[in-house]
């Protein structure tokens, strides 16, 4: 005896399919939650090391810096943005390429190569602007253009993933602008956009597909 399928039931099986095999299904939240700590890290070793404990005031670091007054200050603050950027890659490709395997999926898929080259494309050219403006004396921006670009890299991937990371992308532009009209607390804004809203994003993400796997 058969059961008679349902066409509404068939097409809409049929139509997440096909989603599906157009997106990226490995996004793990412990990747954002990885991202986020080492924002973190990061912010911490600049305020505590680099602007001594906040004995350097933001504001006076970025007059000191931008008028070359203090070569060390400056390379201390791309070191540490190196250190936060190859931590926070190598983590978040650890961690999906581990979810994918809990998943039993494969890894680099076409989606995958699609969304990785639509987050970089964004991010290179937002890192060139970023050293173009620490070039010329415009340290004051930078925080916020990390932001705004990091935000319309995430906005260019998501057509490519499962998850919402849209909305992460949008909180991300709203703190850059926050953070190009309010200079002086660039620090802080940086830290909430990339440290905050990563970890609660993150566990956001992990509750909702990572223990369903």
């Amino acid at each position: 005896m058969t059961t008679k399928s349902n066409p509404s039931e068939d097409l809409k099986h049929i139509r997440q399919m096909m989603e599906a095999s157009s997106k990226f299904l490995s996004l793990s939240g412990l990747s954002g939650i990885a991202v986020g700590s080492f924002a973190l890290a990061g912010a911490a070793i600049a305020y505590f090391i680099i602007l001594k404990g906040g004995t350097v005031k933001y504001n006076e670091f970025i007059q000191v810096v931008n008028y070359g007054q203090n070569d060390h200050l400056r390379s201390g603050m791309l070191l540490n943005a190196l250190f936060v950027l190859s931590g926070a890659l190598l983590s978040s490709w650890y961690l999906c390429y581990r979810n994918s395997k809990k998943r039993n999926q494969k890894f680099w898929t076409p989606s995958a190569q699609k969304m990785v080259w639509s987050l970089f494309s964004v991010l290179s050219v937002g890192g060139a602007f970023c050293l173009l403006l620490v070039y010329h004396g415009y340290f004051k921006l930078v925080a916020a253009s990390m932001l705004l670009f990091y935000g319309l890299a995430l906005l260019n991937a998501s057509k490519y993933s499962m998850q919402n990371i849209s909305a992460l992308a949008y909180t991300q532009m709203s703190l850059g602008l926050l953070a190009t009209f309010f200079h002086n607390y660039g620090l802080l804004l940086w830290t909430l956009g990339f440290g905050v809203v990563h970890i609660i994003y993150g566990v956001a993400m992990y509750f909702k597909y990572d223990r369903k796997a």
